[in-house]
């Protein structure tokens, strides 16, 4: 067999074949859940994508006998390491059949550019940042991942540590049922009390300012995760993006702000999981879009992704990331088709929340990783 031959992504014919690799990975069957296409086109084109605006990559493939075999990013976010003060180099978008070589190849030609773009470490997978899809599932390969969560087979951690990538950090989703969902008599008796006080009120999202709403939700988050692991702000311009893609997606019941004197200071977010659409339609839109979703309706119906939670620091210690979930939840419970709330992503060192939603009856069903190498080893 021949060696991995690496190449550049240097045309348009060689961005279709990036982003439609994983069609020839995973068969119809998988868990595997993409994104559309053309989304994944517009992320990965600088000028087209916001991220870009403060951020550049070059992006390889893996080929074996002329097949296409695997494929890699290599990202600076020069926007993350001003706001962290380091020199971080990102790989993401990794796909690979379960081949040692193609992988260490393409590994070693991310490394290599990263080390000539003057990173001291490189780190991922971040497809491109913390602020999009990212991590490696390393546990929970029997369950299908929630919207904007990656699945990938348990082969592909092997290629990563078998290269000397090692864990960073890992990332938890936890899983809420309706049916396990009771309560501690200490935490209701808690949560009584706290509404009892009036400190805080709350609603949720409305039609008529839902892009106001999203924009303070994110203003919420930018704060609320300042100071945690691998984060780094959106941009304007990638802020603008999100409130147009939560647009069309959320609903508005899911989506709950909390207000002390008028003023916007926690909130949640929780998207319906449109996974098992998304895998039907297997990242490309067609007529047939009307009847996958008929097909897909009953699998979606009361699935939830608690995808953004936040609340200003000054106000953690009043008793809001309990009156937070208690909303949610009370408002899933009012919906009869209502089955399981996923909060992902939940960092393995946040032990705060991770006790929170423990105290909420919620389960690790999934757990991903971020893996770390220092470019120079």
């Amino acid at each position: 067999m021949a060696d991995p031959v690496i190449t550049r992504v240097d045309s348009d014919a060689a961005l279709t074949t990036f982003v439609e690799l994983p069609l020839s990975l995973y068969p119809p069957d998988s868990l595997w859940s993409p994104g559309l296409f053309r989304d994944d086109r517009k992320l990965l084109t600088p000028g087209r994508h916001p991220f870009w605006d403060t951020a550049r990559r070059e992006l390889f493939l893996a080929w074996r006998d002329g097949v296409c075999v695997g494929r890699i990013a290599a990202i600076v976010d020069e926007k993350y390491n001003a706001y962290a003060r380091t020199r971080c180099g990102a790989f993401g978008f990794f796909e690979c059949r379960q081949d040692r070589e193609a992988a260490h190849a393409l590994l070693n030609a991310a490394r290599q550019w990263l080390a000539e773009q003057g990173m001291a470490y490189m780190r991922g997978p971040l497809n491109p940042s913390t602020n999009y899809t990212c991590g490696l599932l390393v546990d929970g390969f029997d369950q299908a991942p929630a919207i904007m969560m990656p699945w990938n087979p348990p082969y592909y951690a092997e290629l990563l540590e078998s290269w000397h990538l090692r864990k960073e950090q890992d990332l938890f989703a936890y899983g809420i049922r309706r049916d396990q969902l009771e309560l501690a008599p200490w935490l209701l008796e808690e949560i009584g009390r706290l509404k009892a006080e009036g400190r805080f009120s709350w609603r949720t999202a409305r039609r008529a300012t839902l892009a106001q709403d999203i924009r303070a939700m994110l203003d919420i988050y930018r704060e609320s995760w300042a100071e945690n692991f691998a984060f780094v702000p959106l941009s304007a311009g990638e802020a603008d993006e999100l409130v147009n893609e939560l647009k069309t997606i959320l609903n508005r019941e899911f989506f709950v702000l909390f207000f002390h004197d008028g003023q916007p200071v926690a909130g949640m977010v929780a998207l319906p999981d449109l996974g098992p659409l998304l895998r039907r339609l297997r990242g490309r839109l067609g007529l047939s879009v009307l009847w996958h979703w008929w097909q897909a309706r009953a699998e979606m119906r009361g699935r939830y992704r608690l995808m953004l939670f936040g609340i200003r620091p000054q106000f953690r210690l009043m008793g809001l990331p309990l009156l937070l979930l208690d909303c949610l939840l009370t408002q899933a419970q009012q919906h009869p088709d209502f089955q399981q709330l996923e909060g992902s992503w939940v960092l393995e060192d946040n032990t705060a929340i991770d006790d929170l939603i423990e105290d909420f009856s919620g389960r690790i069903t999934k757990r991903y990783r971020l893996y770390r190498r220092e470019i120079t080893a």
